[in-house]
């Protein structure tokens, strides 16, 4: 299924496992900030969010930057310096003596995350061929949503427990210092070309002004603002619209989700590269994401009513899975080899401007228009992403040597 035995097996497990780590660090911070007993009392709701959006502002302007520093110095070097660099805004999140600072230490977070991410989607691409490329791009997906959910479930069990607040963040700097310490050892270079003539600025003009990037704008943008909007508010939908729904309702549903959606993520993302398309399963999978937000809203009072229909959530969950494997595999398609981490760095871009515009665009329908807001609101991303798929060509194409064709 894409990682069968090679010589870039255990790099690609390594740079998975050391996402999980990394994207866990993280949202274990995230999560006891939220709790009422860190910082004597807990931190205002617009010092959490501030602290989210300094995270994706820092993200989405230095992004760039070391993806196209991974493009003339090599990708390893700043992999393993953001793993570090993560564990340090940890521990410095547990020593933070005030919000105000506390809010300025979260852009080490963002600096680390725009070193991690770019430079790690990179080395996958390095290492994926036209015939695992989606689901090589898939498993990267999948890895960094278990860190977000694994990490941010694991901070909420452990404060449960009466454990410090600061000794879960000083866990999770150690684990992530530890998991750099592994990656020091395990992660060989990808990058074989290292061009060292070639200015930095000059890559990222190169990938700005790309008229392929530019047209995924419309489509990854709004994808990802529907996802900040639902961290942003899950807790608190689930609170006031799910009271009907036991604990055991709960886990079923989302057990049945998030098992759909993993499957389908695998399974979309092998008949991607099988069928040698983009296009057909980002639409899936948009198409998806939008039935299942409008089948959220239309049950809202009345939730176990899914039950009388829930063959459909599991087909739509696969269906959504079709998305980020196909998604991201395109912006490889797209991307220039000599420029492939600047082209990378557009990701952690696309990410820190959604994870931005959703949680400010959720407030604002949520607070004034209730769910029928937050649904109104998910229909225009979808909207936006669907029609923004008509201006991606294809772009699939062989890069280890000539087509049959051209050889001809």
């Amino acid at each position: 299924m894409g990682l069968r035995a090679s010589e870039h097996t255990g790099n690609l497990l390594a740079l998975y496992s050391i996402t999980i780590v990394m994207r866990a660090s993280f949202f274990i911070s995230i999560a006891v900030t939220q709790s009422l007993s860190f910082m004597g009392g807990g931190l205002h709701e617009w010092e959490i969010a501030a602290v989210m959006i300094v995270d994706n502002l820092v993200e989405l302007a230095l992004a760039s930057f070391f993806g196209s520093y991974g493009d003339k110095i090599g990708r390893r070097p700043i992999v393993i310096a953001s793993l570090f660099i993560t564990a340090t805004a940890a521990c410095l999140f547990a020593i933070a003596p005030t919000a105000a600072i506390l809010i300025a230490f979260s852009a080490v977070f963002g600096i680390g995350a725009a070193a991690k991410v770019s430079t790690t989607l990179s080395m996958i691409a390095d290492m994926s061929s036209e015939d695992d490329r989606a689901r090589l791009m898939g498993y990267y997906h999948l890895s960094t949503l278990t860190g977000l959910a694994g990490g941010f479930g694991l901070g909420i069990i452990l404060l449960e427990r009466t454990i410090a607040p600061n000794s879960i963040l000083f866990m999770a700097g150690l684990a992530c210092a530890v998991s750099g310490i592994i990656a020091f050892f395990t992660i060989k270079e990808t990058r074989t070309h290292v061009q060292v003539d070639i200015s930095m600025l000059s890559l990222i003009k190169k990938v700005a002004m790309d008229h392929k990037i530019q047209m995924l704008i419309p489509v990854y943008v709004p994808i990802i603002a529907m996802y900040g909007l639902l961290i942003g508010y899950a807790g608190r939908i689930i609170e006031e619209h799910f009271v009907l729904l036991t604990g055991t309702d709960l886990l079923y549903l989302f057990g049945v989700l998030g098992g759909s959606l993993i499957l389908g993520t695998v399974i979309m993302g092998h008949l991607s590269d099988h069928y040698k398309k983009r296009r057909p399963f980002i639409v899936v999978g948009l198409i998806g994401f939008g039935i299942l937000g409008y089948l959220m809203v239309a049950y809202s009072d009345n939730l176990l009513g899914l039950w009388a229909i829930w063959p459909a959530l599991p087909l739509l969950g696969f269906m959504a899975g079709a998305f980020p494997p196909a998604a991201m595999a395109y912006l490889t398609d797209v991307s220039d080899r000599e420029a492939r981490g600047a082209t990378m760095g557009v990701y952690s871009i696309f990410f820190g401007a959604g994870m931005i515009i959703g949680p400010l665009a959720g407030a604002f329908a949520y607070g004034n228009y209730g769910l029928y807001g937050m649904a109104i609101l998910v229909g225009i991303f979808i909207t936006i992403a669907i029609a923004g798929t008509y201006f991606m060509p294809e772009r699939y194409h062989k890069e280890e040597g000539p087509t049959p064709e051209s050889a001809d």
